[in-house]
Order: C-alpha cells, then sequence, then structure tokens
C-alpha cells in the first residue's frame, strides 16, 4: 500500500531522536509527523535544518502565526453524523472520543507543516512564497503552546486490513518524493473500517474536485505566505545542507507534495470534526 521511507519513531536514535522529542513538544502533539519522518531518511538533513529552525518553533511563534492563518470557509461542510450514524459504522463513546482527538491533532500539525516546509524549501535555495519586502513581514512573537493532545492509536498496518479497508483506503492515496503515501490521519482512522468507508465515499470525491482544490491551495497560500517572515527571524544556517543535489530534488519534491497534503489534512480534518456529534 506504501512504499513511504521514514525514520519511524521507535527507531530514532541519537541525536534524530532528541529532534523527535522536541519537535513532539513544540508541536504540541504525541507523534512526529511524516513530514520530519521523511527528512531524517537524508543523512545529517535533519539537525542541519532543526537547527536553523528551532527557534521559531520552540517560542511558539511559527505555530501560532501558521494557525491563525487557516480560512476552511471556502469549502462545503461534509453530512453531519448523529450518534445512532457513528454506532452503526462501529463507533462507541470512546473511538468517537479517539477519532476527535486524531483529528484535532493533524489540524494542529499540519499548518505548522505548511510553514516548516516553505522555510526549508526557503532554506534549499527556492525562492519562498510571498514578496519578503521588510514591510510585509510579519513579526514572530513568541507565545505560550497549547497543552500537549492525549495520544492518538497507531496506524493500523496493511496486514491486518480487510481488502475492504485497503481500497476504502486507496481513495486517500498520493504520491511522496516518487513513492505511495497515504497521509497518516487516514492510516489512523483504518481503526474503525465502516467509518474510513464512509469517508471514502463522501470526502473521496472532493480530493478530485478542482473547487475544493483551488480552495485548499488558497488555504496553503495564507499559510506559505509566512516563510519569509520566519526565514528574516532566524539565523541562517551556518553550511550548505549534507544533500546531493539529486537529494534537495527529491526533497523538493516531497515539499511540493506536503503543500498539497497539508492543506488538506488541515480542512478536511476541520471538517470531520465538525460533522460530528457536538460535545
Amino acid at each position: 500500500m506504501t512504499s513511504f521511507r521514514e525514520v519511524p519513531e521507535t527507531e530514532a536514535a541519537g541525536e534524530i531522536a532528541a529532534i523527535y522529542d522536541e519537535i513532539r513538544r513544540t508541536y504540541a502533539v504525541p507523534y512526529v509527523s511524516s513530514l520530519f519522518r521523511h527528512l531524517a531518511i537524508y543523512p545529517g538533513l535533519l539537525p542541519w535544518a532543526w537547527q536553523t529552525l528551532r527557534p521559531a518553533l520552540l517560542s511558539g511563534a511559527a505555530q501560532h502565526l501558521a494557525w491563525q492563518r487557516i480560512n476552511i470557509s471556502g469549502l462545503l461542510p461534509l453530512p453531519p453524523l448523529s450518534y445512532k450514524a457513528l454506532a452503526d459504522l462501529g463507533i462507541n463513546d470512546a473511538g468517537l472520543a479517539s477519532i476527535r482527538t486524531i483529528c484535532h491533532s493533524f489540524v494542529r500539525v499540519s499548518p505548522v507543516n505548511l510553514i516548516v516546509a516553505a522555510a526549508l524549501a526557503g532554506l534549499l535555495g527556492q525562492k519562498p512564497a510571498g514578496t519578503g519586502a521588510a514591510d510585509s513581514l510579519v513579526p514572530l512573537k513568541p507565545t505560550a503552546l497549547p497543552a500537549a493532545l492525549p495520544a492518538v492509536p497507531d496506524m493500523v498496518p496493511e496486514i491486518a486490513m480487510t481488502p475492504g479497508t485497503r481500497a476504502a483506503l486507496a481513495v486517500f492515496e498520493t504520491e511522496l518524493a516518487g513513492e505511495t503515501f497515504t497521509p497518516g490521519l487516514y492510516r489512523i482512522l483504518a481503526h474503525w473500517p465502516g467509518f474510513l468507508v464512509h469517508l471514502a465515499a463522501t470526502l473521496g470525491p472532493r480530493l478530485r474536485d478542482p473547487a475544493v482544490l483551488d480552495a485548499c491551495e488558497g488555504v496553503a497560500e495564507r499559510v506559505i505566505a509566512l516563510a519569509p517572515s520566519v526565514l528574516a527571524a532566524l539565523e541562517p544556517p551556518v553550511a550548505p545542507a549534507p544533500l546531493t543535489p539529486s537529494d534537495t530534488q527529491s526533497v523538493l519534491a516531497a515539499i511540493r507534495t506536503y503543500r498539497g497534503t497539508s492543506p488538506q489534512m488541515a480542512s478536511f480534518g476541520t471538517l470531520i470534526l465538525r460533522s460530528l456529534p457536538k460535545v
């Protein structure tokens, strides 16, 4: 189902493990995003990038700028789900609470990934979005981070899925750096196969709707436009990126994928949350 390469959290050691710990703390979630797990496969890249970007994240400034820029008013809501409808999909009260936490996690992580990925692209020599003029830069103000969200379930291994679940999950597949990639939101929601099938039917068609994709692109542009402000507030790297030209292009290709999937995770995660019964 996926050939996506990464350094899993369970296999991280030494400096990578230490960086993973800081990422969990600065993102205020109990896991490390696939963006960083993928960067870690390139020797020396994650430490190089994190050394430069970490001040903006440790202060909370970059995260709050990104969260404040998310606006999904251009997207139609998903059909609302009642408690009975959820029960018919195999979701009890504990499952509903878990699904809410999962969606909140991706809504929290994805905007920050957008600004981090855009800033990383700038560090790798790709001109970031925005003019970068002094009078257009947004000041970075240290801001307290929210409390970390509770742990979420692990992604369901493919071997544990039924053919129906695998087919539903395939609806959400995309490509990352030339490899098949399924966003983690759906891989975790596969714990509730009936709910995943429901999302494949109601949300899946939107992944290929030009109007929806344009709206998500607008979400991305609002956040990515902050990248020059983040870069202007940071010290430049002390050395070039430890990448070959070929690997640089692979990383930039991965960043382009996150430009597509991250606004979708923030947007669709919010739509899923709003479709659930109110607490």
